[in-house]
């Protein structure tokens, strides 16, 4: 018996995209802990998707996807290490870099990170066959949250990191921000 997923992409080989300059010259780090990555570990981090290490988007999320193997159930469900963070950072980035700084700052079109995991009704191609965003109960792209924090951190959106709830999520993570 044979199980195809209509929403995963393909496994890539060389293991990620490699960008044209170091990640964080191109989007804040901040603003990806604290706004994007918690989107992309709650709907693209599943382990038949995004959750493979061998994928170009590839998300490190508690419980799933662990850079180094885990023996024990704490270990898998423990908090992202700063090297996972990092990567799933640089991953995400990958979806992103060769995007010009107009497309970028309106992202919508351009940017396979926003519009791959579109519904096909609101503009988008729709990973595959499956359509995330927007999220119920969002009725548009402009009312669904998460999507809004993927779009703003593709825009250009930057944190310091010291903000209530992006601080509160850093020591969560034991992470400083950068």
């Amino acid at each position: 018996m044979t199980l195809a997923l209509a929403g995963c992409p393909a496994p890539d080989n060389a293991h990620g995209l490699v960008t044209t300059g170091a990640p964080s010259s191109l989007l804040d780090y901040n603003e990806f802990v604290c706004e994007a990555q918690p989107a992309l570990i709650r709907h693209c981090s599943f382990l038949a998707c995004h959750g493979q290490a061998n994928h170009a988007l590839r998300v490190y999320s508690p419980g799933k996807l662990r850079q180094v193997a885990t023996t024990d159930r704490a270990s898998r469900d423990g908090m992202l290490s700063a090297a996972e963070v990092m990567l799933n950072f640089e991953s995400a980035t990958g979806t992103v870099y060769d995007a010009t700084a107009a497309e970028r700052a309106s992202p919508d079109d351009h940017v396979p990170i926003l519009l791959k995991p579109t519904r096909a009704s609101f503009g988008g191609s729709e990973h595959h066959g499956v359509g995330i965003f927007p999220v119920y109960p969002a009725a548009d792209l402009q009312h669904d949250a998460e999507y809004q924090a993927l779009a703003a951190w593709v825009g250009g959106k930057t944190a310091t990191g010291m903000e209530p709830d992006c601080a509160a999520m850093f020591m969560q993570l034991g992470l400083t921000p950068q």
